[in-house]
């Protein structure tokens, strides 16, 4: 039996180790409150001078700059962040001067260098600011950086590599998505939807990658860019591709494709027989295509035998405007025969759903496919 005076020690020993962490979080805090005071009062004197600079043009904007490229190293650390957040904020000529400011101060020199020093902070830092400076001169070792040893720095170059919209980054990014040291798809899929319209004959020709991920991630890229001239890849790659997630992906970015190229193979992925995770993602598309010739596929598959595919179709029916809600309002109506009455109760769930308003009415005008 643990005696009262055991007790009583471990509760003072617990209240001494909360009262020090206590202590500690205060003391952490308040150190950064006060660096964060002095960098305030340090770039002060020198802050009007910046947002001048985004006003100013010709030969004011020059001498701006040669005075803020003059002032010292500890001002230059305190104004810094605000230079990156304005980067993040402006555009044209303004976002010129700062980038230009950089340079004068030789801080796009110093991130290029720090790229590959020892520390993984360092290295991840200045793939940040040359991913806010855009500056493409760097992408060959940002693109070394994708298989560096410390993953937040493989990501922060992954990220920069996207702001520098360079296409000659798309086949590392692709293939980061796999090996030893990997990028998460997610990061490289922003990245790759940030390269802009350039980039997008490169994206495309991931659709042959030997790695399934890459094939799959192009597939989403090329969809979320509304790539429509990249419709035929996309629709091969539906149709032929071994791995199912990359068919799924295929078909998610047609129905964002929108074009009438795709309504046949989706079409046909959302017989019976094949994967039912690429049935329902193919009838959702179905449903973001607009066609109203996909209506009697639509609605024959409200009394599917697997219940999600049938909700999505019955969803998709509600995206295809009158005639699609019409055939919705049929089966709702229609006595069919079966004893559980599948086709139905989702039409009537649908309708119901959307006369609550859990799902819009499509009432565009219908698509002819």
């Amino acid at each position: 039996m643990i005696s009262e005076g055991l007790v009583t020690v471990a509760v003072l020993s617990l209240l001494a180790v909360v009262i020090v962490l206590s202590t500690l979080i205060v003391l952490i805090r308040g150190t950064r409150r006060h660096r964060q005071r002095r960098r305030e009062r340090t770039a002060e004197p020198v802050r009007g001078l910046l947002f001048e600079l985004l006003c100013a043009e010709g030969d004011e904007q020059s001498r701006l700059l040669e005075r803020l490229a003059a002032i010292d190293r500890r001002a230059w650390s305190a104004l810094e962040p605000h230079v990156a957040e304005l980067l993040e904020k402006v555009s044209g000529g303004a976002r010129t001067a700062l980038i230009r400011l950089y340079g004068l101060r030789g801080a796009t020199a110093a991130a290029v260098t720090d790229l590959t020093r020892h520390s993984a902070v360092r290295r991840g830092r200045a793939a940040q600011v040359l991913g806010r400076l855009a500056h493409t001169p760097a992408v060959p070792p940002l693109c070394r950086l994708l298989a560096d040893r410390d993953p937040e720095v493989r990501m922060a170059a992954a990220r920069a590599l996207g702001r520098c919209q360079d296409p000659a980054a798309v086949p590392y990014l692709l293939a980061c998505l796999t090996g030893p040291r990997t990028v998460p798809p997610g990061v490289v899929t922003h990245a790759l939807t940030a390269l802009g319209p350039e980039g997008l004959r490169f994206v495309a020709v991931g659709l042959d990658h030997p790695e399934h991920l890459a094939r799959a991630v192009a597939a989403e890229v090329l969809g979320a860019t509304g790539a429509v001239s990249r419709t035929a890849e996309v629709v091969h790659a539906l149709r032929a591709d071994p791995h199912t997630e990359v068919r799924i992906r295929a078909a998610r970015a047609l129905g964002r494709l929108g074009m009438p190229d795709g309504l046949e193979p989706l079409l046909a992925a959302v017989l019976p027989g094949r994967p039912v995770a690429l049935r329902i993602v193919a009838v959702s598309a179905l449903g973001s295509l607009g066609a109203v010739a996909a209506t009697p596929r639509l609605a024959a598959l409200l009394d599917d035998t697997d219940p999600h595919v049938a909700a999505t179709a019955a969803r998709a029916l509600l995206r295809l405007g009158p005639r699609g809600q019409a055939a919705l309002r049929s089966a709702a109506a229609a006595a069919d025969g079966r004893p559980d009455g599948r086709a139905a109760a989702h039409a009537r769930a649908a309708l119901a759903e959307a006369a609550v308003g859990g799902t819009r009415l499509d009432v565009r005008a219908e698509v002819a496919l």
